[in-house]
């Protein structure tokens, strides 16, 4: 006869397991509830806009068009200090997250926040606080604690900033030399780079950061004669392959980290789809990203404008192929009219019967979770 637990420590954990898991499904019901009853009440047009993330040029919130676009209904907006968002006098703590105020107060729903912040070479917002070690820098490490960390600090920064969402970290697996993506890559097979990144998403994530994990389905094979700003690369690897190295780490912290975002990419990947870039490819992302690995989260295209992507289609039409192809969030326009461009795209593509409001609702649904989940709409 086996010996009684007198501590009974495995039962009272099971036990509190059962509890957390019945809270987590009864917020989510909340949360969705919530979510319904707010789509329920959005016109056309402001459903629309929040399938939008769009750039903005220059710094000074009210001389920019990023106050036109927020009056379209947009779903967020993405700093890049390239576009001199932090130029002079704006290159303050203090200054930056007054431009997040001001656009937030004029959002009727509030706004999904975002930079690039990986580290190293990708380090958006070096000019508030310098370096920050690159993917490579900790995987050499060989402390997967120090990657935790990294992400960790980057989300302390971004919130500082009034930011709530970092497009990182890249999962790209490398497997040429020299690589596209140099120092952004976190290793050469599939284990060390969920490991890695894995830890620094839990970084962000845990710190009420929205992380996202990119480029799907993986530019790692790609050297820097392949650049997607300027041409549409081809990956012509075999399934095996891809399973083995580029959706090795997507499969694993899809079932292991919940990854809040994932980004698509401008690549034709043969073996899933010898026609069409995967961001515009609805066997890589309903068939492949959605079906095969179970991914449920938001699903943000890479920048619209890249060569890859406009040297081929309009804006408005690849707004339309990337939604059809299973995409939530499309980012790239960085003027008004430009928004105005993808929204009547959209509308075009409703009137026709190329997408159904049922599937504009579907990505809006996804994308109002999410932002109920990190606090950005109270809940």
């Amino acid at each position: 006869m086996a010996a009684a637990n007198p501590s009974g420590t495995s039962s009272q954990a099971a036990v509190a397991k059962g509890n957390e898991n019945t809270y987590e499904s009864t917020l989510e019901q909340q949360r969705l509830s919530k979510v319904k009853a707010l789509i329920s009440g959005m016109s056309l047009d402001e459903k629309l806009g929040q399938l939008i993330i769009v750039e903005y040029l220059y710094s000074n919130y009210a001389s920019t068009e990023l106050p036109a676009m927020i009056a379209q209904h947009v779903g967020g907006y993405l700093y890049q200090a390239a576009n001199h968002n932090f130029d002079p006098p704006f290159n303050t703590i203090d200054a930056a997250k007054q431009v997040g105020n001001l656009a937030n107060k004029d959002a009727r729903i509030p706004l999904l926040i975002a930079v690039d912040q990986e580290g190293g070479l990708v380090n958006k917002i070096a000019t508030f606080f310098g370096d920050a070690p690159a993917a490579a820098d900790l995987t050499a490490t060989g402390d997967p604690n120090k990657a935790m960390e990294a992400g960790r600090v980057a989300a302390k920064h971004l919130q500082q900033l009034g930011i709530n969402t970092n497009l990182a970290p890249v999962v790209d697996v490398q497997t040429v030399t020299p690589p596209l993506l140099q120092s952004r890559i976190f290793g050469s097979d599939g284990d060390t780079v969920a490991t890695y990144a894995g830890a620094f998403l839990n970084g962000v994530q845990k710190n009420n950061i929205i992380g996202c994990l990119k480029h799907f389905p993986g530019l790692g094979s790609l050297t820097s004669a392949d650049d997607p700003h300027d041409t549409l690369p081809v990956v012509s690897s075999s399934m095996d392959t891809l399973q083995k190295y580029d959706l090795a780490p997507y499969k694993k912290l899809i079932a292991t980290q919940k990854p809040a975002m994932i980004m698509s990419t401008d690549v034709v990947t043969t073996a899933i789809d010898p026609d069409m870039p995967a961001e515009l490819s609805p066997k890589a992302i309903d068939g492949v990203l959605r079906k095969q690995l179970g991914y449920t989260g938001v699903v943000i295209t890479d920048g619209l404008y890249m060569g890859g992507i406009i040297n081929h289609w309009t804006l408005g039409e690849a707004a339309v192929l990337s939604i059809i192809a299973g995409n939530d969030l499309i980012e790239g326009p960085t003027t008004a009219s430009e928004v105005a461009e993808v929204v009547q795209a959209f509308k075009d593509a409703i009137q026709n019967g190329r997408l159904s409001e049922q599937r504009i609702d579907e990505s809006l649904q996804r994308i109002l979770l999410l932002k109920m989940q990190y606090g950005i709409i109270k809940a």
